[in-house]
């Protein structure tokens, strides 16, 4: 219901935000105010993306975990989603989010709260699977030994 009451709140303030801006710009004006808004939006974009991108590839590589970057990435899909609504207000906020400080601080806290909700939903699960004989599993269930995500894997030296 909030989420509703939410999005009615950002529609009703896209359209009075639209019309003030129109009236005092004229409509060709705010034609270009969106558009303007637009491509800088691309650009920020495209530029933020690569820039989480290589975050993100370089976290893999050196083998730390990577959810603050995850989260930056999500927030940068967010923005291009905001970018992309017609509206001032929606551009605004995606505009915000394309700030590296703001996105770092915000994917801080998505990630810490991911963490979070991972911790209460129970430790993780599963076996693993070298050619095909269960090896080892975390977390057993002793009903169900090897219940949980199964991870295939080859010996060395096999081919």
């Amino acid at each position: 219901m909030r989420v509703l009451m939410t999005l009615v709140v950002l529609v009703a303030a896209e359209i009075a935000v639209l019309y003030l801006v129109g009236s005092a710009v004229g409509f060709l004006g705010l034609v270009a105010v969106l558009l303007g808004a637009a491509l800088i939006g691309m650009w920020a974009l495209r530029r933020e993306g690569r820039r989480s991108m290589r975050a993100l590839r370089d976290a893999a590589r050196s083998g730390r975990p990577a959810d603050a970057e995850v989260a930056d990435g999500m927030l940068v899909g967010l923005a291009a989603a905001l970018l992309i609504l017609p509206g001032l207000v929606s551009d605004v906020l995606g505009l915000i989010l394309l700030v590296p400080p703001v996105r770092r601080a915000l994917a801080r806290r998505v990630a810490t709260s991911a963490r979070r909700r991972a911790a209460r939903s129970g430790p993780p699960r599963g076996v693993v699977v070298v050619d095909g004989t269960p090896v080892g599993s975390r977390y057993p269930d002793p009903r169900r030994p090897h219940a949980g995500l199964v991870i295939e894997g080859r010996s060395p030296g096999v081919s």
